[in-house]
């Protein structure tokens, strides 16, 4: 998958300005300082500083208090009216109505209360996991944990009701889903409720997504996805703007929000690398730019995902050698619902082998910035890092060199650890495919498993879209709720995420293609 973001904001932003779409853009403006004691840290040491820095603040009253403090967190204006925003339902009631009937719409913990046991402590009273909520909805999620679903047996559109797809939901036989606009949201709520109260009395009978004897505390198909739904559903001026509301109204905010990259150092690629405010946006930021640099184009690929039933179909292996008695080196594996890369020469005994699994060509052109991440776990090690080892072929000349790999596995175990970052800068201007090489001997023939691959380059901007060619936006025309564009033509939410156009859930939408006089604004109700 590849995201490209800054025309897109562009065309957004000049489409808000013009009117008619509602609320204006807003950036979230955190302390001066506030989260200089994160420095350094990663992993659980990280996760406890969080913990420190915002665990203290105004508890609020669950009740009739948490309505007064929705009036600075959940409100959306459409058309001029102020409705409490519901995204468990889509439901407009409007604030001016006062504190809604409990038969319409809720006070929901997003983090299901009963997971400790209903006591009403200050998570239960924490409106970072509050929300405004839909009646029926909130009653068919009832307490099951977050998750994909396989199979669904209640939806309103907005929240999905059924079974997990195979490697998620803990065990649990329900599960629910919220819409593809809030999963970034709730993924980075259910990562301030289990750093912030890990020390609170979580129950066993609904332990689904947490586990009380690790000290990140959520289980790894858990991290995984969590992870996946704050990257795929970045944050939005919604979030900073409820972010503000909670700072006003308990004195304290939610860092994930602040911070986008901070949950990669707890539990992602880069929880052995330190985190560096140095390296976030700053108070106010836009997180897209730094000052004093040139506009940036920022082109995100991931790859080898860990919940993708089979490898990408766009990468290619190129065997060299093969172990006696196999025909394969590389191949996809999975186990208990997680899935990776898998290189081994050991065929009842260690044997002689050579093989790559290669990215597709990638455009260094115009690139500033470039890094590969990757999560990787080898129990054995007697050649993997002398034979084994991250590769980048010029797709022109052929040429292989193999960058170093800054952070390697423990042996011992089959636990996945980050890379850590890998910079690829020197490669800007050139074609290339990024990869792996496996190499064993018949002494040694280690098994590596690699998943979770991120490649990102950051260019300069050279255009902003080729304006050639004949005005074909009369082309676009809207079925129910699905939008039928001309070939070539790229659908995005306000909030810059790509659609397809199919099966659109309610909202504005904005279709842009090189040969379009102007971005066209469809509205899906």
């Amino acid at each position: 998958m590849k995201t490209r973001n800054k025309e897109i904001q562009a065309i957004i932003l000049s489409l808000l300005l013009q009117g008619g779409m509602g609320a204006g853009i807003c950036s979230a403006t955190y302390p001066a300082g506030y989260y200089d004691s994160l420095e350094g840290k990663c992993g659980a040491e990280l996760m406890k500083a969080v913990k420190a820095r915002v665990r203290t603040h105004d508890v609020i009253e669950y009740g009739a208090d948490t309505w007064v403090a929705f009036r600075s967190t959940d409100v959306r204006t459409v058309d001029g009216t102020d409705y409490w925003w519901d995204m468990y339902g889509n439901t407009l009631l409007p604030v001016s109505a006062g504190r809604p009937d409990s038969n319409t719409m809720n006070i929901e913990h997003s983090v299901a209360n009963s997971w400790w046991g209903k006591t009403k402590n200050d998570a239960y009273k924490d409106i970072v996991h509050l929300n405004p909520s839909d009646a029926t909805a909130n009653n068919r999620k009832s307490n099951y944990p977050l998750a994909e679903l396989s199979s669904v047996s209640w939806t309103n559109g907005w929240t999905n009701v059924g079974s997990p797809k195979s490697g998620q939901g803990g065990g649990a036989a329900s599960c629910y889903e919220p819409h593809d606009e809030y999963k970034g949201d709730f993924a980075r709520v259910f990562m301030y409720m289990f750093t912030v109260y890990d020390d609170i009395a979580w129950k066993s009978t609904t332990d689904w997504m947490y586990d009380t004897t690790s000290d990140l505390m959520l289980k790894p198909w858990a991290q995984t996805l969590l992870l996946r739904w704050s990257q795929n559903d970045p944050v939005s001026d919604k979030e900073r703007m409820r972010n503000d509301g909670i700072q006003k109204e308990q004195r304290n905010r939610n860092p994930f929000i602040d911070l986008p990259d901070l949950a990669e150092h707890i539990w992602g690629s880069k929880s052995t690398v330190p985190f560096s405010i140095s390296g976030t946006p700053g108070p106010g930021e836009d997180p897209g730019e730094n000052p004093g640099e040139d506009p940036t184009d920022t082109d995100r690929y991931l790859w080898l995902a860990s919940d993708a039933v089979s490898m990408d179909s766009d990468w290619t292996i190129e065997n060299v050698t093969l172990p006696a008695g196999s025909t394969y080196v590389w191949n996809w594996r999975e186990y208990n619902g997680e899935y990776w890369l898998n290189g081994s020469a050991f065929v009842s005994k260690a044997y002689e082998a050579e093989a790559y699994a290669w990215s597709p060509v990638v455009s260094m052109a115009d690139v500033e910035r470039a890094t590969v991440s990757f999560r990787h776990a080898a129990k054995f090690q007697t050649t993997l890092r002398s034979l084994c080892g991250l590769v980048v072929k010029d797709a022109d000349t052929g040429e292989i060199t193999t960058p170093e790999i800054p952070v390697w596995p423990s042996a011992g175990s089959w636990a996945f650890t980050g890379s850590g970052d890998i910079d690829l800068s020197a490669y800007s201007g050139r074609n290339i495919r990024v990869g792996f090489r496996y190499g064993s001997t018949d002494e040694g023939a280690d098994t590596w498993e690699i998943n979770d691959m991120v490649l990102e380059l950051t260019r300069k901007e050279t255009a902003i879209r080729d304006m050639s060619g004949e005005d074909d936006s009369y082309l676009v025309e809207v079925w129910g709720n699905t939008i039928v564009a001309p070939e070539g033509s790229r659908i995005f939410d306000i909030n810059g995420r790509e659609f397809d156009g199919r099966n659109l859930g309610k909202g504005v939408y904005i279709v842009v293609k090189p040969t379009f006089g102007k971005a066209v604004k469809i509205l899906i109700d």
